[in-house]
């Protein structure tokens, strides 16, 4: 079954006039007629109603009024199988045949007509364009229009071309008388300037002159006045000898020779002036500070390995952390790393490898497999070597308990001896709380013994003594 549900409707309340939105319901391709139904999907519910008549393709009437409330841009269904009466068969076959009758006339008129035809889509849409005719004629019409506007525009290029050469012509005749009075002009202009300025020069030289003499005399009188208010009293002679020596003292801090200081016995340089450190001298509380650049590197301190109060991303220049990362043989992290003698290398497992095919070697670790860092301990020359490690353990805890009867007669608490000892706490068994056994000597109750580290010593899922977080590094000096 065939069903047209394009576009949506409106609906009023007690009206049989239903309204389509973008729908084309006269379209006889199509097939909607009375007696037909209306199916309406509102909400969660569906209506049913008997088409009576189609006005237009946007209007049609219900047999009967509609009982709903008001609504607009419904959702809708017809169904469009022919009904299987011969009266309305026969209309169905009657509208096909005059819609292809229609078509047949406009194609017609369209290839031999003249003027305009309307043609009528299968979607209902009217469409009205010229015939073939009327386009040829109107072809030929442009293509003799366009012969003489070819005509026309071959006349103005040649007319245009005449006039161009004329103007160029006379343009390159002013362009001449211009340049020639331009060059009068410019050079007319050159001289007025030359002229001017050999005048100021004259009036400013001129001036200079009689400023300069002025000059001259205050300076000469103030050489007079100076000299008048010197008291020479004070003067250091020579001796007259022929190394000329000077009578007298004098600062010999303040001696130069060509721009340069003058050291003596009594004035010896300090190490900021002949920089025997290579420090940037600072003055704090009125005592000097040298800070030693970032980037100076101590040879022999390659491969010191030491606990620092700084962050791995944070640690000073040539320092890195221990943690066993591979570096690049040819680095120079690496070249420094290799570097180091045999057997700092075998005792802290720095060994060369291959990774991808190139050659990597590894900084020492502080870390066991397990990520736990390890403590740092003096060596004992004996099972405690440089680089060795030990696993963690704590001393024995030691305890003793005993149970009265006859397995263990010598521990007993009637003969005032005490069943526990050391770590081991005791209760006796009463009731449901205890632990009943028997010997092979007679009934007894047997003692409950607990051993819990944690009632003498702090613990936790390591042994650790009390630390502080320090960040494991080397120095490599790159």
């Amino acid at each position: 079954m065939s069903w047209y549900k394009t576009g949506t409707v409106n609906v009023t309340d007690n009206s049989k006039i239903v309204t389509g939105i973008n729908t084309k319901w006269t379209n006889p391709l199509i097939g909607i007629c009375s007696g037909q139904m209306l199916i309406l999907q509102t909400s969660n519910t569906i209506e049913i109603y008997e088409i009576a008549s189609v006005q237009s393709d946007t209007q049609l009437t219900l047999a009967k009024d509609y009982s709903g409330a008001s609504k607009t841009g419904v959702k809708y269904e017809i169904p469009t199988s022919p009904k299987v009466s011969i009266e309305a068969l026969a209309l169905r076959v009657s509208e096909m045949l005059n819609y292809y009758q229609i078509q047949l006339d406009a194609w017609q008129t369209l290839l031999t007509g003249d003027g305009e035809v309307t043609l009528t889509a299968p979607d209902g849409q009217i469409v009205t364009i010229k015939s073939q005719y009327s386009i040829q004629k109107e072809l030929i019409k442009l293509v003799e229009q366009g012969k003489v506007f070819a005509q026309s525009a071959s006349e103005s290029a040649t007319t245009a071309t005449n006039a161009n050469s004329s103007a160029k012509s006379y343009s390159d005749s002013a362009k001449s008388y211009a340049d020639s009075a331009s060059s009068s002009a410019t050079e007319s202009r050159n001289s007025a300037e030359q002229s001017s300025n050999s005048a100021n020069v004259a009036v400013s030289s001129e001036r200079n002159a009689r400023t300069s003499e002025q000059n001259a005399k205050k300076s000469a009188d103030d050489a007079k006045n100076w000299a008048s208010t010197i008291d020479n009293s004070n003067f250091i002679k020579k001796t007259g000898e022929e190394n000329q020596s000077i009578n007298g003292s004098i600062d010999v801090k303040k001696l130069t020779e060509q721009g340069q200081r003058v050291y003596s016995p009594n004035n010896k340089p300090t190490a900021d002036d002949i920089g025997t450190v290579p420090a940037i001298k600072e003055v704090v509380n009125d005592s000097p500070i040298y800070k030693v650049g970032a980037h100076i590197v101590v040879k022999d301190m390659i491969g010191d390995q030491r606990l620092m109060p700084f962050r791995r991303d944070e640690l000073p220049f040539g320092w890195y952390f221990r943690n066993g990362d591979n570096f690049l043989l040819d680095s120079p992290h690496g070249r420094a790393l290799n570097s180091l003698s045999a057997n700092y290398k075998n005792d802290h497992r720095i060994t060369i490898k291959t990774i991808n095919g190139k050659q990597y070697i590894n900084v020492p670790t502080a870390f066991a497999p397990d990520g736990r860092g390890y403590f740092e301990r003096a060596v004992n020359g004996i099972n405690r070597q440089v680089g060795s490690t030990e696993d963690d353990a704590i001393r024995n805890i030691y305890g003793q308990q005993g149970v009265r009867g006859g397995v263990d007669a010598s521990i007993d608490i009637n003969g005032g001896f005490t069943p526990y000892t050391y770590v081991f706490s005791y209760s006796r068994g009463v009731g449901k709380q205890a632990i009943v056994v028997q010997d092979y000597n007679s009934l007894a109750e047997s003692v409950i013994s607990t051993f819990d580290a944690s009632r003498i010593v702090p613990t936790a899922h390591e042994n650790r003594p009390l630390n502080i977080g320090m960040t494991p590094v080397i120095y490599l000096g790159v």
